[in-house]
């Protein structure tokens, strides 16, 4: 009984690697040229932090 259990259990550990390892895109493939550059790097944009004013160079210029 207990090497039914053991090769059943075997079995269905082997399917499931096997079904994980083809769904899972390649990553060793080469990236296709025609990608933008834009699309190679993301953009990153700096947003104030929360505590920051927004209207600090209203202020800084009008003082000026």
């Amino acid at each position: 009984m207990l090497d039914v259990r053991l090769v059943t259990t075997s079995l269905a550990m082997l399917i499931a690697l096997v079904s994980v390892a083809l769904a899972e895109p390649a990553k060793d493939q080469a990236r296709p040229a025609a990608e933008a550059a834009s699309e190679a790097r993301p953009i990153r944009v700096i947003l104030p932090a929360p505590w920051q004013p927004a209207t600090v160079r209203a202020d800084a210029q009008s003082t000026k």
